[in-house]
């Protein structure tokens, strides 16, 4: 799949695309009533397969500011660095973030920063590479940036057991072992142009990256929103919020940002970029 390329001021993003699924509405958002679909499957027919599906996309995205070359999030990853996650969610297909990345132009070892936007299975599935019993991280000159409240959440096996199978310990705990991981607390400057918030809901340490160069602004929001229909219904719950109320809040209020800022907008399980627009009253995702 092609990347996509955005220019914020003097900062480039660029969408790397990992893997794809499509899962049905029954599981991702089990209390929303099926007809609720309607408008949304017309209005944006390519989020979904068919009349009951999400199409889940599991995107990481390649930023450059000032000298520096980040990447937020690493996907599903694949059978070797996160099997129990390709076998369970990725019908046992293997993520190409990799070979996306040295299609954009670059190789891992490019990378200075990988930024976990949170350490659901799916965003950490790169971040650590195996041969044998060996482990290495997979980005081998690049500190690894997340939230400690994601790490005091998950760090206990209650995650393994709503998910129905272990993949913390393949894939973010060895980060504390090879040294690589640096625990935040807050909002953090990564560059002048770039900052990490705090977004919390869907997890507890759950952060965005705000882009802000030029003049222009651009939001990266990892899973605040799940498909361009969250985009509206900001009350719907998606079934791994670990704090629906609170995630709904966190929606809302990056909608207000978003839409005062005229901020683009780009959510991990979407491809592209898009921004808000209002009609008739009501927020919509526009596609860029």
């Amino acid at each position: 799949m092609p990347h996509s390329t955005l220019t914020i001021g003097s900062v480039e993003i660029s969408v790397l695309h990992d893997s794809e699924v499509a899962l049905p509405f029954s599981a991702t958002f089990p209390d929303v009533p099926p007809e609720a679909w309607a408008p949304y499957l017309e209005r944006f027919p390519e989020a979904y397969s068919g009349s009951d599906k999400m199409r889940i996309h599991f995107e990481c995205y390649l930023v450059r500011s000032q000298g520096r070359t980040l990447l937020i999030d690493t996907g599903l990853g694949n059978s070797s660095s996160n099997p129990n996650v390709v076998a369970n969610i990725g019908g046992g297909i293997d993520g190409v973030l990799l070979a996306e990345l040295q299609a954009a132009g670059f190789q891992a070892g490019d990378i200075d920063t990988v930024f976990l936007t949170h350490l659901h299975p799916d965003h950490v599935g790169w971040n650590v590479t195996r041969n044998g019993d060996d482990e290495s991280p997979t980005f081998p000159n690049a500190r690894y940036v997340a939230h400690e409240a994601d790490w005091a959440a998950f760090e206990t096996p209650l995650d393994s057991e709503i998910f129905g199978y272990d993949w913390w310990a393949e894939t973010v705990a060895p980060l504390r072992r090879l040294g690589v991981l640096d625990l935040i607390s807050g909002e953090t400057e990564l560059t002048g142009e770039l900052t990490v918030v705090p977004t919390p809901g869907h997890t507890p340490g759950s952060m965005s990256m705000i882009v802000n160069s030029g003049g222009e602004r651009a939001f990266i929001m990892g899973d605040v929103f799940h498909g361009p229909a969250q985009v509206t219904e900001t009350d719907w719950v998606f079934h791994y919020d670990m704090d629906p109320d609170q995630a709904g809040l966190t929606r809302r209020g990056m909608l207000d940002r978003a839409e005062s800022e005229n901020a683009a907008i780009a959510i991990c399980h979407h491809s592209g970029f898009g921004r808000v627009v209002r009609e008739s009253g009501r927020r919509y995702w526009q596609a860029l």
